[in-house]
């Protein structure tokens, strides 16, 4: 699939300031190794390119590499199922602690079901844009087979910070729409770019890249927060079993959750964890799957209880049988303050499921 003028003229949202990104691609051979961190769900994780060294990351790292005398490294931090929500709450550890030289956020597809999408997609992109070193951000749009994805939010955010922008919709689904193109040329499923879609996405970065003019670097201070609930989860902070402060349990045993954290799992229905925490904004992450899952309840400093859904009712069109993890707020008040949450497994089931299974994958705090 060719990246042509007219395609890319359509997929260049904004320009926006690349003077940082033409600065870095200027440098010496003496300088340092560029670092390109890129950060987003599945498709930035590189599912569906064979092998995954396929994907547009690595694409684009190969890119750098090849047109930048001092060479570049990669730091892919994409997710799979993940929104930008658990994105800013994991940026630090998992993309900023690596100093990143350039960044790619996208979440365009994983953010359309995310509840906090304006607030915590600036929080993510001011993160970024607040580091020492002052990466070049780029952010990039995704879609899904009917075209949806939700681009014209993070797009208001793009602007606001004046960041380039790409939109590998815009570039091509007028041509999948007219019939120039079928969706299947360029994906296997409803939402993953094949080896062709992965390329045209690292090929629209690199001719962003490559006509980027090297300049002054943007303004060091950032405009106020476009959507000012953003800074509520600066700060903020993942834990998982190995990190929790846990009072008491019982029935439940640590294992593997998905994305390399560690959960607390039980199948036994009565067991029971208390955590302590301290912060003024949380959430809770769980597992859901179209398999013997059953229900828990999370119980706020003795308030009512939450009910957690272990079972993903799919539907009866879709293979995809889930294992994601599910991310619900528990906690959103303006000071900070120590909590105490109790989560306990219910006898009750979703009428499909035959079992009590349970992953509980970590708090998200700020």
């Amino acid at each position: 699939m060719e990246l042509t003028d007219t395609r890319y003229g359509r997929g260049l949202v904004s320009a926006g300031n690349a003077n940082r990104l033409g600065t870095l691609l200027a440098a010496s051979a003496g300088a340092p190794p560029l670092v390109y961190g890129a950060i987003g769900g599945s498709i930035t994780a590189g599912a569906s390119a064979t092998p995954r060294e396929n994907g547009y990351a690595h694409r684009f790292a190969a890119w750098l590499d090849r047109h930048c005398q001092s060479g570049c490294t990669l730091v892919n931090a994409g997710l799979g199922a993940s929104n930008s929500l658990f994105g800013t709450y994991r940026a630090q550890q998992d993309l900023l602690s690596h100093q990143p030289d350039i960044i790619t956020i996208e979440y365009a597809v994983n953010d359309i079901t995310n509840p906090e999408v304006e607030a915590s997609y600036e929080s993510l992109v001011r993160q970024c844009l607040a580091q020492k070193n002052r990466p070049a951000v780029i952010l990039i749009f995704t879609m899904k087979r009917d075209g949806r994805n939700d681009q014209s939010r993070h797009q208001a955010i793009g602007r606001h910070y004046n960041l380039p922008m790409l939109s590998y919709r815009d570039a091509i689904y007028p041509d999948i729409q007219s019939g120039q193109l079928r969706w299947e040329d360029v994906s296997p499923d409803d939402v993953h770019p094949n080896n062709d879609g992965h390329a045209f996405i690292a090929d629209m970065l690199a001719r962003l890249a490559s006509q980027a003019q090297a300049g002054a670097d943007p303004e060091a201070a950032l405009p106020p927060a476009l959507h000012p609930p953003c800074n509520k989860f600066l700060g903020g902070r993942v834990c998982d079993a190995n990190h929790l402060d846990i009072i008491s349990q019982k029935g439940w045993t640590t294992g593997p959750h998905k994305g390399g954290y560690t959960g607390l799992q039980s199948q036994m229905p009565g067991s029971e964890v208390t955590v302590r925490f301290k912060g003024k904004v949380a959430f809770i992450g769980w597992q859901q799957y179209a398999g013997d899952f059953g229900r828990a309840e999370a119980v706020l400093d003795g308030g009512a209880p939450v009910l957690l859904e272990g079972y993903y009712q799919r539907p009866p069109i879709q293979a995809w049988a889930g294992g994601h993890t599910v991310l619900v707020r528990l906690l959103d008040t303006a000071d900070v303050h120590t909590h105490t949450l109790t989560i306990r497994l219910l006898d009750d089931t979703h009428p499909d499921s035959h079992g009590h299974k349970f992953d509980i994958g970590y708090l998200l705090i700020s």
